[in-house]
């Protein structure tokens, strides 16, 4: 198993890892919340950006607003724009000198894992190579976030996994179940949820355990006859009393909560003693 060493240099969560579908990203996370993986905390210098993107790494980061934390990811690359393969996202590297390749014409491919036999693999990177019209050859970079709710009354934090690879090393990277350490994490149900759907500033959207809605004292309604168009008939329209109706009933009911709950306050008694007064058409 791999870890992070205690010194300031940013290396990889894991060195080596193909995580295939919201799963696995999970158990990542899990592996780095309970101490077993190391996120990077700080954007990548230049050494360790050469030293360390490259086919197979994964980091994990947290979002954060301060300026000393990450506030997006950067590797000093040039990408194509992003593509959905549920549940990632993937850019592919633009190289300068690529070509199309023989294999894009190609039947697919079986590939080889380790430690396994030859099997035709399904996952998010599969999906990928399978619907592009053109097939990388460089490095792809394999995106995904989720919203991680430690405990109920905790404020959301939104962390990020961000994977390496290319087409022609991932038969031989190997999977979740393939480490020892991450074959056995057990991720506990509710904690993680997809981030794909929500910007930084979303916060306010998730649901708040502890925030209810006061009741409000009922507010008399006033029914209004009108005659229809082209006919002898009526219709009713609910005619709703003033915003300032409303508070002062809701005053009434405070200072004088001995009143008859179905009293009418003097304002809409008026109102509709003049409406019952006009002619019905």
């Amino acid at each position: 198993m791999y870890y992070a060493p205690a010194q300031d240099t940013q290396q990889p969560t894991h060195p080596r890892l193909h995580v295939r579908d919201a799963r696995d990203a999970h158990i990542v996370f899990e592996a780095v919340r309970q101490g077993h993986l190391k996120a990077v905390v700080r954007r990548l210098n230049e050494l360790e950006r050469t030293t360390y993107i490259r086919s197979g790494s994964i980091f994990v980061w947290e979002e954060s607003e301060d300026e000393m934390g990450l506030k997006r990811w950067t590797d000093g690359k040039v990408w194509s724009g992003s593509r959905m393969r549920e549940p990632y996202l993937f850019y592919d590297e633009k190289v300068a000198d690529e070509v199309p390749s023989a294999s894009e014409h190609s039947p697919k491919s079986t590939y080889r894992f380790v430690d396994g036999p030859s099997r035709t693999w399904s996952s998010s990177a599969q999906s990928h190579y399978e619907r592009s019209d053109h097939h990388p050859t460089g490095l792809v970079k394999q995106a995904y976030s989720a919203w991680i709710m430690e405990s109920v009354n905790a404020k959301p934090r939104k962390w990020h996994l961000t994977a390496y690879f290319t087409y022609t090393d991932l038969p031989n990277i190997p999977t979740i179940d393939q480490d020892p350490i991450l074959r056995r994490i057990s991720v506990p149900p509710g904690i993680y949820k997809s981030g794909k759907a929500r910007s930084r500033t979303s916060d306010a959207t998730l649901p708040s355990p502890s925030l209810s809605i006061p009741s409000r004292p009922s507010s008399p309604v006033t029914r209004q006859s009108t005659p229809g168009p082209g006919t002898q008939g009526r219709r009713e329209h609910i005619v709703l009393p003033s915003l300032q109706s409303a508070i002062a009933s809701t005053s009434m009911h405070r200072h004088n909560p001995h009143q008859h709950p179905h009293a009418r306050i003097p304002e809409d008694q008026r109102m509709i003693q003049m409406l019952n007064s006009r002619p019905i058409l």
